[in-house]
């Protein structure tokens, strides 16, 4: 095992942190855990079986009580979703004269 910051491999365990082996290096002094491999966040197909769901008429609470992802998360994927769309509204008149919309 080497330390991030200065690749020494004299390194010393130093406890836990949240579960999991907490090591040190003698040589910099800087602390760090040995496996990064945790993912924050959602996968990608639970986002897109959420977006799914809301385009398919389902509510946000609906689909926060199903995948058990909090409703703001899914209203900020909503959001997201949206900003990448092109905006195609466009306003015209029908035969009358009156605007459409």
């Amino acid at each position: 095992m080497q330390c991030p910051e200065c690749q020494s491999t004299h390194i010393n365990k130093n406890g836990h942190k949240k579960g999991k082996q907490n090591h040190i290096c003698v040589r910099c002094k800087r602390q760090f855990i040995n496996d990064y491999q945790s993912q924050k966040g959602y996968s990608a197909e639970v986002k897109r079986e959420c977006l799914k769901m809301y385009v398919n008429g389902m509510g946000f609470r609906a689909i926060e009580r199903v995948k058990n992802v909090h409703h703001t998360t899914i209203i900020n994927w909503v959001k997201q979703a949206g900003e990448i769309l092109p905006n195609c509204y466009e306003e015209r008149n029908d035969s009358f004269g009156k605007r459409i919309r």
